[in-house]
């Protein structure tokens, strides 16, 4: 009730300072001494059908590449998921790693990947 209206883009610091911070602050004293800089807001990428992201070509849409719906994972998937699609793009094929499991075709068949 208190989380400010995820509609408004602005950041509320005042809610930060009163309600985050102290919670991080406990949790890890090391908080205690260090202050964000600054802040930014924005909407999170969510695949609704498994949590995971979806890579590779599209099933339809020629030379359509995606890297899309990480759900929170992108910044540590990212540097494989842009080797992966540039592999794709360049050579056809993955090589570096095999990703096909992340692939349209779970969403299509309806078998979402799950994570243990």
């Amino acid at each position: 009730e208190e989380e400010p209206d995820p509609s408004d883009l602005s950041v509320d610091h005042d809610f930060f300072q009163e309600q985050v911070w102290p919670r991080l602050a406990r949790r890890v004293p090391a908080f205690e001494s260090l202050r964000p800089r600054g802040a930014w807001a924005g909407y999170y990428d969510h695949n609704a059908f498994d949590r995971n992201g979806v890579l590779g070509p599209h099933p339809k849409l020629e030379n359509l590449f995606l890297a899309a719906g990480f759900s929170g994972h992108g910044l540590q998937h990212a540097p494989a998921a842009g080797r992966a699609v540039a592999e794709l793009v360049l050579k056809g094929r993955y090589e570096s790693l095999d990703l096909r499991r992340l692939g349209w075709s779970r969403i299509e068949e309806g078998e979402p990947l799950e994570e243990a």
